[in-house]
């Protein structure tokens, strides 16, 4: 029941590359999907917007765009339910110490007797005749952040049902007293995201992580990442505004200097 544009990526043991709104809205939703990516994802621990305003965006996505993905700000059913009848593709839960709270994450999308989701679908192209089909089309997506997460990462990714497990390296390394500002430039985090991929391996699970840069995402999918989210539509549109006045004022100044001095009838 996972997203075909998912699937895709995949398969053959390949990734999926999604970008990630935190400030542009429907607006970078767009984009990312006019772009070509895998997934877009929306961001709703670190940014300005709430459930209810990704359950709105959700609601207008088009019928057969790529996957769109939530990061919930924490793992409440109640916030977890409101993006699945809005008809989100995925949900990423944060701070995942336990296989109790990753179990709780999956009760979330699911109907009883599985699970604790009031029906209430809120897009008319989900399938409201199969309330198991309903409920297991949500990816989950559980993340491994803290010092305790990884200590029961193997007993996490044993719970029945998840799709993966994504990694936060800024609060990883937190918890675990490193540098949050060096986790992706430096090594300082191999150790730990290979104990998880090795526990996604054992459990037939997606291993995800945000990532800095294209570049990164490259060296980590080369060490099996296979949900690479890149950066922010912010700090992408920042990037591209610099370096696109960058080019504008050198290439300006080498045309000139190519140019010559001017004569006294030039304007």
């Amino acid at each position: 029941m996972t997203h075909e544009s998912l699937v895709k990526a995949w398969s053959n043991n390949g990734a999926a590359v999604g970008g990630w709104v935190s400030g542009g809205a429907e607006f970078t939703l767009d984009l990312y999907r006019r772009a070509g990516y895998d997934y877009v994802g929306i961001d709703c621990q670190h940014t300005p917007y709430n459930e209810a305003m990704a359950a709105a965006m959700l609601q207008r996505t088009p019928v057969g765009a790529p996957a769109t993905i939530v990061r919930v700000s924490k793992n409440d059913s109640a916030l977890i339910g409101k993006l699945a009848d809005a008809g989100a593709d995925g949900v990423i839960i944060p701070m995942v110490d336990t296989a109790a709270e990753a179990a709780a994450a999956l009760e979330a999308v699911r109907y009883p007797p599985r699970g604790v989701r009031s029906f209430g679908p809120m897009r008319s192209d989900l399938r409201v005749d199969d309330l198991v089909a309903l409920g297991d089309r949500v990816a989950i997506f559980v993340m491994i952040e803290t010092a305790d997460g990884l200590a029961n990462v193997e007993e996490i990714a044993a719970v029945p049902g998840l799709t993966g497990v994504y990694v936060g390296p800024a609060d990883l390394s937190i918890g675990l007293g490193l540098n949050p500002l060096t986790a992706f430039t430096t090594e300082q985090l191999y150790e730990p995201i290979e104990r998880i991929r090795k526990a996604c391996e054992a459990n037939d699970l997606i291993l995800g992580m945000h990532q800095a840069s294209a570049a990164s995402a490259g060296n980590w999918i080369s060490r099996g990442v296979r949900l690479a989210s890149l950066g922010g539509d912010s700090a992408t549109f920042l990037a591209a505004a610099i370096a696109g006045l960058k080019e504008a004022k050198e290439g300006g100044s080498a045309a000139a200097a190519a140019a010559g001095p001017k004569t006294p009838y030039e304007s």
